[in-house]
């Protein structure tokens, strides 16, 4: 988690009760609470609703809490989801809120480690018919540069052609900040885990289309100085 209460699979990240101030979270039972998840599910969802109309099968990178596959769930119900998650602390809060839905017939798979720096570990995910969609929120800035470029050739590995794969946070544009607040955020980062940081939107380009068979479609603006990138499978 970052100091905004976002998930990770940093590989050298430490268990989420340990990394966060306590009041950026609420834990009742098994079920985790992040406000960050809370505020920014409703945009993503808006923005992967044309993905998800045709979905069939979608693996999520870095679930986190578990909040965001059950809001994608809530109106994807026939979808199959298969979250995944580095901090196995996490796995039963993501467990029980997939609980609550699949009593009424929804499709969230138990949730799976996954360290995407271990092939290994995307075998355990992989799909013979590979998946639709490919989704990862707040993880790039907030974890090393290893991690995010094995997301991306993990995601190259699994999706099918003409799937999608979808990476949601702070991003750079050829090398620029967009706000003086994300440079300030940038550094803050780096001030806390020189191998974090905000990462250019040219960098994961370059590995989708070298190393993952994937080209870049678009860039939406999302709010909180955020972007959302879409790539195809080719």
């Amino acid at each position: 988690m970052d100091s905004q209460g976002n998930t990770t699979t940093s590989e050298n990240r430490t268990s989420f009760n340990s990394n966060l101030n306590m009041s950026e979270f609420v834990q009742v039972n098994h079920k985790v609470f992040f406000a960050a998840a809370e505020r920014n599910k409703e945009v993503i969802l808006d923005q992967l609703r044309p993905s998800l109309d045709k979905a069939k099968m979608v693996l999520e990178v870095g679930s986190g809490s578990g909040q965001h596959v059950y809001r994608f769930s809530q109106d994807y119900p026939n979808v199959v989801f298969q979250p995944t998650e580095y901090d196995t602390a996490l796995l039963s809060s993501i467990d029980s809120y997939a609980d609550e839905l699949n009593k009424n017939g929804h499709n969230i798979q138990p949730a799976q480690e996954l360290n995407a720096t271990k092939p290994e570990h995307w075998q355990q995910v992989v799909q013979p018919s590979g998946y639709d969609l490919v989704i990862t929120t707040n993880v790039f800035h907030i974890s090393p540069w290893i991690v995010g470029r094995s997301i991306v050739c993990g995601a190259g590995q699994v999706l099918k052609s003409g799937g999608s794969f979808v990476a949601y946070g702070p991003f750079k544009r050829n090398g620029t900040f967009n706000t003086e607040s994300n440079r300030e955020f940038d550094q803050t980062l780096r001030g806390r885990d020189s191998s974090w940081g905000v990462r250019d939107v040219e960098e994961i380009e370059e590995v989708a289309k070298n190393e993952a068979g994937m080209r870049l479609d678009r860039i939406v603006d999302m709010p909180s100085n955020n972007y959302m990138l879409f790539f195809e499978k080719l």
